[in-house]
């Protein structure tokens, strides 16, 4: 009889032993032949971050490359090194931050390393260091959580505690309302005066820029005088907003539109009520039926100073419209469908139950107006009365009152009172806005002040 046997195939441990000898080996034997003698890094801001080394080795080092990278970010940057080859050399390579390109705010976090090659072949990558980039040409005093760390070097302990408390606040409000929880740490750099933060933003910027918010370093850079501290306080806020709202929707497919990216930049200002930057001019829009629709606030907000103003309020008005009708639940949803990349109306009617033109017209309802002539609302509500018998002047079913030429009677007056002229309506927004138009919220106080307007760099 022949016995047939199987056998089971076992894991080669001897060899997997064997490859990992000889790669800790080769490994030991790469560092006991190159060894790094010394490693540091000096920057002036705004001119260099300088980064040296000394290696030794056996054989001539024929390459040194320097990587570094944003923290938080994937994508490293490869740099040949300065030096001379040989069995010892000092290594050096110069981040030039006079170079637009090569900007990096205050408060950067970078991760470098140096990668050493000799002539046999040897190579050795040393251990990753962390380095905070800071402006170094004032003496800051801090103020840190778990959540964020402020800087200021003007207006004392009360002026910094104050901002603190707000941003804090702020951050409360945005995990309470809309349900977003900061995921990483923010910055905060609080400079004393128009020119001194100039002198700390990119070279690239406007002379008119108020400060700027970088959300891929988790940092905001404002110039707030002691002076100004309420006006800085919403200021602060409004950038800080943007930021978080960033980390939290962030994705390859697109942003959240404009009206809502703004409104609860404007909301978390106030959450009670439209500050009053907004609130008079779009109480007026409210009044002559002359606010602009959602879909054209969902492009690039209008250049014009009055025009923008309202575009603030106004999305302002929508966002606590949505907390107040809908919950906070449903503008957490919203705002998690965004995060994960959808197109507005989709995005809308799943976590609200209506499409743009829904919400808008339910907004409107709730403020006494008509629906948004065209949309389905309007043609529900229309009377069938034909064109013809309307009488002259009189709007149309479903056109506004001031899209007719005239002005809605007031609560309690006659029907036949005689209208009164509205003006005209805000043109509809342009679908592109001017190469570097900023952040504009609180236009028209910063313009009575001298001061200049918010830009937010993405």
């Amino acid at each position: 009889m022949v016995r047939l046997t199987t056998r089971r195939r076992r894991t080669p441990v001897a060899i997997i032993i064997f490859l990992l000898t000889a790669w800790l080996v080769s490994t030991a034997s790469a560092q006991e032949s190159i060894r790094v003698v010394n490693s540091t890094w000096t920057a002036e801001f705004r001119q260099h971050i300088t980064f040296t080394a000394q290696f030794e080795a056996a054989a001539e080092i024929t390459e040194v490359n320097l990587f570094y990278r944003i923290v938080g970010r994937p994508a490293a940057s490869r740099n040949d090194a300065d030096f001379t080859p040989g069995t010892s050399v000092t290594a050096e390579f110069v981040l030039d931050q006079t170079k637009p390109e090569n900007y990096l705010p205050p408060g950067t976090e970078l991760e470098y390393w140096w990668k050493i090659t000799t002539a046999d072949g040897n190579q050795l990558k040393t251990e990753r260091e962390t380095i905070l980039y800071l402006d170094n040409r004032y003496d800051w005093q801090t103020l840190e959580n778990e959540r964020l760390t402020l800087y200021w070097y003007e207006g004392g302990d009360s002026f910094g505690q104050r901002l603190f408390d707000r941003a804090n606040e702020a951050l409360d409000t945005l995990e309470t309302d809309f349900g977003i929880k900061l995921e990483k740490p923010i910055r905060i750099f609080i400079y004393a005066n128009h020119g001194d933060l100039l002198g700390a933003i990119s070279t690239a910027s406007q002379e008119w820029t108020g400060g700027q918010a970088f959300p891929d370093y988790g940092v905001v850079v404002i110039g707030i005088s002691p002076s100004q501290l309420d006006w800085g306080l919403d200021a602060t806020t409004h950038e800080m907003t943007h930021l978080v709202v960033h980390q939290a929707t962030d994705n390859p497919y697109g942003d959240l539109p404009r009206w809502l990216d703004e409104g609860i930049a404007v909301y978390n200002e106030n959450r009670d009520q439209l500050d009053e930057d907004f609130r008079g001019i779009f109480e007026a829009a409210v009044k002559q039926n002359a606010l602009m629709t959602l879909r054209t606030l969902s492009s690039p907000f209008p250049a014009d100073p009055l025009k923008a103003n309202l575009a603030y309020g106004q999305s302002g008005a929508v966002v606590k419209f949505i907390i107040d009708e809908y919950g906070p639940e449903a503008m957490a949803k919203l705002l998690d469908i965004f995060a994960e990349g959808a197109l507005y109306d989709e995005a809308l009617q799943e976590a609200l139950g209506v499409d743009t033109d829904g919400l808008d017209n339910a907004f409107r309802a709730s403020l006494g107006l008509p629906p948004l002539p065209g949309t389905a609302d309007a043609a529900a509500e229309a009377p069938a009365v034909p064109a013809e018998d309307q009488p002259a002047g009189e709007a149309q079913p479903g056109e506004s009152a001031a899209e007719a030429g005239q002005e809605p009677a007031p609560a309690g007056e006659p029907a036949g009172t005689p209208p009164t002229p509205a003006p005209a309506p805000p043109e509809p927004a342009p679908q592109t806005a001017p190469l570097g138009l900023p952040c504009l919220a609180g236009l028209l106080p910063v313009l009575a002040l001298g001061m200049v307007w918010y830009t937010r760099q993405k």
